[in-house]
């Protein structure tokens, strides 16, 4: 078994899409011709995955007495470029698991402070490559509550960590910003690309709710709001969207 598909999302966020070395720091989305934005970034385990076979050693700093689902958790996973995860699995004695919780707690800590420092820079520029990309085209008015609800009521509800409530604090310190965009846009663009904003986020969220909760939904609608988008700014910047709405209580159960 290995690590699932929204533990990977939520572990290539909190990576900031970029490989966890230092000295690589490579962003880990690549840009389709034809195709949509691929993440082609690696859950790599810091203990390893396999105990081997009689013809097959076992995975790099395998520990016999843990159990799958520690494994293949959030927390015993780095991630890394292909190359940077081949490297540490074929140089273990180089690459000891104290190393790579090290590092991997390192280069989250410069991700956050990335992302705070994009957040103070996000203007009406990146929210809207941000929001274009996001809206879906689709108009729905369907009587749904535009009620605001208290965030931290709102969090515990959908049961997300303290990990992500500090994110959505960052987000909301541009919500102001983010109501001023769509009210220009609704003036002076299309009248109705807000609500076909909402719409995209809203179809998205009835889509992920139904396999996935919790921090690994929230970590999924980020991946969608922030389109495949590479830096901080406008990462900042889809962060800040989906955070005004999940404050509208737009997405997320309320």
């Amino acid at each position: 078994m290995s690590a699932s598909y929204p533990t990977r999302v939520f572990l290539a966020f909190k990576s900031g899409g970029r490989c966890a070395f230092k000295d690589c720091q490579k962003v880990l989305t690549s840009d389709g011709q034809n195709s949509n934005p691929a993440i082609i970034g690696e859950a790599a385990h810091i203990y390893g995955e396999s105990p081997g076979t009689k013809t097959k050693p076992a995975s790099a700093r395998y520990r016999a007495n843990m159990k799958d689902a520690q494994r293949n958790h959030y927390d015993n996973l780095i991630y890394l470029c292909p190359t940077c995860h081949t490297k540490i699995d074929k140089q273990e004695k180089d690459y000891p698991a104290e190393l790579l919780f090290v590092l991997k707690a390192e280069h989250e800590s410069w991700v956050a402070e990335q992302l705070d420092q994009g957040m103070s820079e996000v203007s009406f520029s990146e929210l809207e490559i941000a929001a274009k990309a996001l809206a879906s085209g689709k108009h729905s008015s369907n009587g749904d509550s535009f009620e605001v609800i208290p965030p931290e009521e709102k969090i515990n509800k959908n049961g997300l960590s303290d990990t992500v409530r500090s994110d959505i604090a960052m987000g909301l310190s541009k919500s102001h910003e983010v109501e001023r965009f769509l009210a220009n846009m609704a003036t002076n663009v299309d009248e109705d690309f807000p609500e076909r904003l909402k719409s995209g986020f809203k179809e998205k969220y009835l889509e992920l709710k139904t396999t996935l909760s919790g921090d690994e939904l929230f970590a999924s609608m980020l991946e969608f709001a922030q389109a495949g988008q590479k830096g901080f700014r406008q990462q900042a910047a889809g962060l800040a969207i989906l955070s005004h709405l999940f404050h509208l209580c737009e997405v997320f159960e309320k």
